[in-house]
């Protein structure tokens, strides 16, 4: 009897996990979008008989030349959902890289601001690969207005790989242990450095063991990069991780002036001191 039950119970774990595994597989063919309780999801022969898909002339911000894609508008995909200006939207890649993009700025729908498009690749006109990988089929591209408005878009908001699009509240407010000391000013470096791990770090690391992603150590337990590399070393492996230690299979890339300014590093080496007090258990 206990063997009967012992495989009764296996069976239906088998059959709830396979009942569950759309929601949660990362399926590099299929995009799943989740706002609140609504999901919606579209696979990549789907897409490319939306006739919604226009062709979108940008000048490539991962690849580095100016292509033509066939997209979508974003806004199109989120029409109908319950979807604020001030929520954020969590992007998750097939291979594990996270990125927390505001909605406001994905949901402008003018021309005088940056708009995001959802790019589908078709495969029998694949895309040229980024440093040897796919970056297929699902990525976020953006057409620019000239002068400052365009100065929000970094190549940090061109994901790739994409397949999920999560719409939550921000990072800050779901991860209450990568905030700062209230007593912190809203101006002041460590809240300003806060804003700039948030864009720029925690797309890949976590800190006091939470976050969305894992592909890199976390930022602050057992000990904080600025206190076993210090600020100049730590500085110039973001600028450049191999100028501080050869790793031919690490996954880190350069991080330019362009994604992170000088005042930002500065900004984001006192939050990470900050938070070198903020242990979490």
């Amino acid at each position: 009897m206990k063997a009967w039950m012992a495989k009764a119970v296996a069976a239906l774990g088998c059959a709830l996990a396979f009942l569950a595994g759309p929601a949660s597989a990362a399926d590099p063919a299929t995009l799943i979008i989740s706002a609140g309780t609504q999901q919606r999801s579209w696979t990549v022969d789907a897409l490319l008989k939306d006739r919604r898909l226009t062709d979108v002339t940008v000048d490539d911000e991962n690849l580095k030349r100016r292509l033509t894609f066939k997209a979508i508008p974003l806004t199109a995909l989120l029409r109908g959902m319950p979807v604020a200006a001030g929520a954020t939207a969590t992007t998750a890649a097939s291979d594990g890289y996270v990125s927390h993009l505001p909605m406001r700025l994905l949901l402008a729908d003018s021309a005088d601001a940056p708009r995001a498009w959802l790019a589908v690749e078709n495969p029998a006109r694949p895309w040229p690969r980024l440093k040897g990988q796919d970056i297929g089929p699902f990525r976020l591209i953006w057409t620019l207005p000239s002068g400052r408005a365009a100065s929000v878009v970094n190549e940090s908001h061109w994901t790739y790989n994409i397949v999920r699009i999560d719409i939550n509240a921000s990072a800050a407010e779901r991860f209450a242990a990568i905030r700062p000391a209230s007593d912190q000013p809203a101006d002041g470096p460590v809240m300003r450095g806060f804003a700039t791990f948030q864009r720029v770090c925690f797309s890949c690391h976590s800190l006091n063991r939470v976050g969305d992603s894992h592909l890199g150590p976390d930022l602050n337990v057992p000990y904080s990069p600025v206190e076993y590399l210090g600020d100049d070393k730590l500085a110039r492996l973001i600028r450049d991780p191999q100028a501080l230690r050869w790793w031919p299979d690490a996954r880190m890339s350069a991080i330019d002036e362009k994604t992170l300014s000088d005042a930002d590093l500065k900004d984001l080496l006192a939050y990470l001191h900050h938070m070198a007090g903020r242990k979490g258990s």
